[in-house]
């Protein structure tokens, strides 16, 4: 590799880190004023309308289909190849060439061990050399020097080398190669993503666009909320690629007010598919393990990273769990030591007194996550943006109970009433009371574990999701259109309250 690329390639490292976290509440993306319970119902049904479109129009026209999935963040990518190929489909997934997180390994999915630092993706896969993906995975090396030398040979007047680049593969859309120097790089997965029928892409859809292929792409974490209000040319070109995909899915309500905000309208609303055979309940064999270091005790696992701001499960909490663990002193508290506050944290913890009711592990692969939620009797998930995530409906497939702050308001539109039954809280300040009443009233909680169960196979489960995910991927593969009397909310004219709110984001990024 030319020390041009590899200049390349660490721009765009550090862009693959994770995002900031918001420093106000005061544009808060849970408080967007398109999201009323009207909007919300309306924007349900127009989703509910697409899926049954696209399913219809899969059944009629059933041609094989050799879809990708690309950049796997969060593991969705993997996840969903994996339960495509289980479907009948032909599925590949990609990884991002940038990304040498441990995390993004289809590996990291089906690893039964732990693994403490997971920025460390070369050494991860060294301890994981014998784990065997359940789907093709291709890494593509990093490139881009041809174009370089393309470009370079075209400023002489030599365009020839140039032309030649760019009319192959013709689907490859070359000018925002030629306009964003720091897709260079990627020039080999975009180049062999156009040998697919459709690609799927989760949280970074860059190179399914540049490839030119049909594709989906899907919102997680912060993406829309901090990577397109970028103002440079990154926030620029991700901001791009989610509006050209053919539909943007998503599963949280604050997403639909970030679409309003950028002026998205792609958007379609689809619970995040769940591999709910994988995620279920079964016996937890490290929680032997936890007794026969920590003792008898009702056990809350938290598996989020610690982070205060945007998971609120760190210091935010720490004094409801100190409460409640004086009270109780049965309880234990099993967190996965990583995050950007998780140091803070273990200093703050054994400075309360109740140091040895918390129980630290290292970070482990989901394998092993299964079975830490088969062994404890709750899980902590996050206080701040009321909404739940990959972490949160892992636990729901498991059938634990789900200790957590959520904006039923919000869903129960989306859900046609059908909320996930978790022991919502406000804040921490209810806390306390909940995890004392895990211990005194286990039954009851366990009662609510099974109901979430039934509940995520009801709503996330495979052979719910599954279906309407392909036959949206071949609404893409196919190009076609929409009945023209849907009516698409998005599409609404955007109201004062909205002008203001985004007027005041903008005020805030700048500012900021």
């Amino acid at each position: 590799m030319s020390s041009l690329v590899r200049r390349l390639a660490g721009r765009i490292r550090h862009r693959l880190r994770p995002p900031p976290i918001i420093d106000s509440v005061d544009n808060a993306p849970w408080d967007h004023p398109f999201l009323t319970s009207e909007n919300l119902r309306r924007f349900r049904d127009y989703c509910g309308a697409v899926w049954d479109f696209a399913v219809d129009y899969h059944t009629k026209y059933p041609r094989p289909l050799n879809l990708v999935f690309c950049v796997n963040i969060a593991q969705s990518a993997y996840k969903w190849a994996a339960l495509s190929i289980e479907y009948g489909v032909p599925a590949t997934l990609y990884l991002h060439p940038l990304d040498n997180n441990a995390l993004s390994t289809p590996e990291w999915e089906d690893f039964d061990g732990e693994f403490p630092n997971v920025h460390e993706g070369a050494a991860f896969l060294e301890a994981a050399r014998e784990v065997k993906p359940r789907c093709p995975v291709v890494r593509t090396p990093l490139g881009g020097e041809e174009l370089y030398n393309a470009l370079r040979k075209a400023k002489t007047g030599n365009r020839k080398p140039l032309f030649e680049l760019v009319g192959y593969p013709i689907a490859i859309r070359y000018e925002p190669f030629l306009t964003h120097s720091g897709t260079a790089p990627t020039l080999p997965m975009v180049q062999a993503l156009t040998k697919h029928d459709a690609v799927m892409a989760p949280s970074i859809p860059i190179p399914a666009y540049l490839s030119g292929r049909p594709y989906l792409a899907q919102s997680i974490g912060g993406d829309l909320q901090f990577d397109c209000g970028k103002g440079d040319e990154f926030g620029q070109l991700i901001a791009l690629s989610f509006a050209a995909a053919r539909f943007l899915n998503f599963t949280n309500p604050h997403v639909i007010g970030m679409c309003r905000r950028l002026g998205m309208t792609n958007g379609l609303y689809l619970p995040y598919p769940m591999d709910d055979e994988r995620y279920c309940p079964g016996p937890g064999h490290a929680r032997k393990e936890w007794v026969a270091e920590h003792g008898e005790g009702t056990y809350v696992l938290s598996t989020a990273r610690i982070d205060n701001s945007v998971k609120g499960n760190g210091t935010a909490i720490l004094g409801a769990l100190v409460e409640a663990a004086k009270k109780c002193p049965s309880l234990r508290y099993v967190f996965l030591a990583w995050g950007h506050g998780a140091d803070q944290f273990r200093e703050e913890v054994n400075a309360t007194g109740v140091g040895h009711q918390f129980v630290f592990r290292k970070p482990v692969g989901k394998t092993r996550l299964i079975d830490y939620l088969r062994s404890c009797d709750a899980v902590l998930d996050q206080f701040v943006y009321g909404y739940y995530g990959a972490t949160g409906l892992e636990a729901a497939g498991v059938g634990k109970p789900i200790l957590m702050r959520i904006l039923a308001e919000q869903y129960s539109p989306l859900y046609r009433g059908d909320v996930a039954p978790v022991i919502n809280l406000s804040g921490p300040d209810q806390l306390a009371s909940a995890l004392v009443k895990l211990v005194e009233q286990p039954d009851w909680h366990r009662q609510r574990g099974e109901e979430l169960r039934a509940w995520l196979v009801r709503n996330h489960g495979a052979k719910r999701t599954m279906p309407i995910l392909l036959a949206l991927m071949r609404l893409a593969a196919d190009n076609v259109p929409l009945p023209a009397d849907l009516v698409n909310p998005l599409r609404d004219v955007e109201s004062q309250a909205e002008r203001e709110y985004h007027k005041a984001c903008l005020k805030a990024r700048v500012e900021g």
